[in-house]
């Protein structure tokens, strides 16, 4: 199983009264002197980003005053033994 990332970007904006593209494009101007375009602001609040570069990661962070574990919520990978159960089964039966 592979840890899973899901993209918190609106649920972050949203706790700290964020509501627009628009108030977000500001904030990230103001407090972290980035700019990115309208289509940028909108793809990253309507789709789980593929990859992201540092800067705009650190500048998001910086804006909405988060950090990179707010925006992803993660969920680790179950415990993965490395015996195979039957075998396990067959070494607790052996006694």
């Amino acid at each position: 199983m592979t840890v899973q990332l899901r993209w918190r970007l609106r649920q972050v904006m949203a706790s700290r009264e964020v509501w627009t593209g628009k108030d977000l494009r500001e904030l990230l101007t103001q407090r972290a002197n980035f700019t990115l375009s309208a289509p940028s602001v909108y793809a990253l609040i309507n789709n789980e980003p593929t990859q992201m570069k540092t800067e705009t990661l650190q500048a998001l962070c910086t804006a909405l005053r988060c950090t990179p574990n707010e925006l992803y919520g993660v969920t680790p990978p179950r415990e993965v033994s490395l015996v195979n159960e039957s075998e396990a089964t067959d070494a607790t039966h052996a006694d």
